[in-house]
């Protein structure tokens, strides 16, 4: 009999991509298999487990199937704590070797075959979901001719928080990233006035925080916001009140209030948002209302449901190319990145629609972190992490930003094995190539670790964005 962890193996011993795809064509009616592939790669499920307990087998082989019922538990959070780590205990224990071994890297999100989401769902067609997610393209003449040819369009400023998707369904919220991970901070003002502005909707916009206008500061606030009150039950009251306090201890000065508590923090995260879809649009990826329509409904619901912590972002009609780049550098003056121009019949797409067009100036990339350097030797940074070691998706453009602040030197260096892989939005002023032909960047500097975010730029796209950024700087 053929196990799942034979056909894992069978997998894991190809070195090829197009090979691996084919092997799993041939187990694609195994329905176990389907599970496993799911529960292991999709970043909607949890298991909120550090470690994997000892266990021992206790003579009764229950099966996988039986044992990816019951991990669902932990995912679910029936059990928590020390309880969660005794059900896996259990599960592990009434399972054979092989399974265990399945189980083991489902729990750890690894199944080790060097497959993601893109292949499997070659063979499983939209197996690992995909969160839908419009966003817009860089500058081009072109596209903002075209938007302006109607003499009407819309300008937005460019808000560049931590985006996430409110879907609002049967009185309930789910809240989740562009990644599809949930993305709440339970306890947070604005997520109780969410569920108020209707049903079986969907609405788009990014977190911010009051009175905390830089995003780097504010994206850092709301991580630690989230990491705190999403693992409440996993660390316990004890150590969950140590990760407050330094939060507090940190943040103080950010919100300019000595005196504040972590309920007035969570209070001060804000939802700027700006469209709106149903529930079924959503889900079909797709909506032929007009854009107008569309954010004139989500500004009438908001200003009717009286919310204090949600708010639309903010926009402006235009009507000529001179008008809509009125508006762009005004954003700039006010430090602010830039501004999005979006049609004003515009419908909703998942991907990046020639509709809605990036109004920005500089260039902005994001580069994988594949390595650290710590500091010069002799210097003040010598026992921090200074410089990341970045590359492209392609692997042909590398780069080494040294710009980072105390802050985030700290940060980098206390947890270097969480941040690998993970990906950092650079600045710099163009790309480079030295006589070698190899490709990097001119004055990198870092603006910000983008945890959790899966897409990242090949050399190609950032000659794109490059070119877009010189396009803009002419217009």
């Amino acid at each position: 009999m053929i196990t799942i962890k034979s056909i894992l193996d069978e997998i894991a011993g190809e070195s090829g991509t197009n090979a691996k795809v084919e092997i799993l064509k041939k187990y694609q009616d195994n329905e176990v298999l389907k599970k496993v592939l799911y529960q292991a790669n999709s970043k909607r499920v949890k298991f909120y487990i550090k470690q994997i307990p000892e266990f021992q087998y206790v003579g009764e082989d229950k099966g996988l199937d039986w044992a990816l019922g019951e991990i669902k538990r932990l995912s679910s959070r029936d059990f928590t704590g020390g309880a969660a780590s005794n059900h896996l205990q259990h599960v592990l224990g009434s399972l054979n070797l092989d399974d265990q071994y399945v189980i083991e890297r489902i729990i750890d999100k690894d199944l080790k075959i060097g497959m993601g989401r893109t292949q499997i769902n070659k063979v499983f067609k939209n197996l690992i979901e995909k969160t839908p997610y419009m966003g817009a393209k860089s500058f081009d003449k072109k596209y903002v001719e075209k938007i302006l040819k109607s003499g009407k369009a819309i300008s937005q400023i460019k808000m560049d928080g931590r985006y996430a998707n409110a879907v609002i369904s049967n009185g309930g919220l789910e809240f989740v990233s562009r990644a599809g991970e949930p993305n709440g901070i339970e306890d947070a003002r604005f997520l109780k006035e969410l569920v108020e502005l209707g049903d079986d909707i969907v609405i788009n916009g990014e977190l911010t925080v009051l009175g905390v206008p830089v995003r780097r500061t504010a994206n850092g606030i709301i991580s630690s916001l989230i990491d705190i009150k999403s693992k409440e039950q996993e660390r316990g009251p004890e150590l969950t009140q140590k990760h407050i306090d330094k939060f507090l201890q940190k943040h103080r000065s950010d919100f300019n209030n000595d005196d504040l508590t972590f309920q007035e923090a969570l209070d001060s995260v804000v939802y700027t948002c700006w469209d709106i879809i149903t529930l079924d649009e959503y889900h079909e990826k797709k909506s032929k209302t007009p854009y107008h329509e569309r954010f004139d409904k989500l500004r009438d619901i908001i200003e009717k449901s009286g919310a204090t912590r949600i708010e639309v972002v903010e926009t402006k009609l235009v009507s000529t190319p001179e008008e809509a780049m009125e508006h762009f550098l005004d954003a700039l003056d006010r430090g602010l990145e830039g501004t999005i121009l979006k049609a004003h019949e515009g419908a909703w797409k998942d991907g990046k629609p020639t509709w809605q067009v990036k109004m920005k100036l500089d260039m902005n990339i994001d580069l994988k972190i594949v390595g650290f350097e710590m500091g010069t030797p002799g210097t003040k940074n010598e026992k921090w992490v200074s410089t990341l070691n970045l590359e492209s998706s392609c692997g042909l453009l590398k780069t080494n930003p040294s710009n980072m602040d105390e802050k985030m030197m700290e940060y980098v260096t206390e947890n270097q094995d969480k941040l690998m892989g993970e990906i950092v939005e650079v600045n710099c002023k163009g790309l480079s190539q030295n006589k070698d032909g190899d490709w990097s960047t001119m004055h990198p500097s870092v603006v910000e670790i983008r945890e959790g975010k899966q897409e990242f730029d090949s050399l190609e796209s950032a000659k794109e964005i490059e070119e877009a950024a010189k396009n803009l700087e002419n217009y």
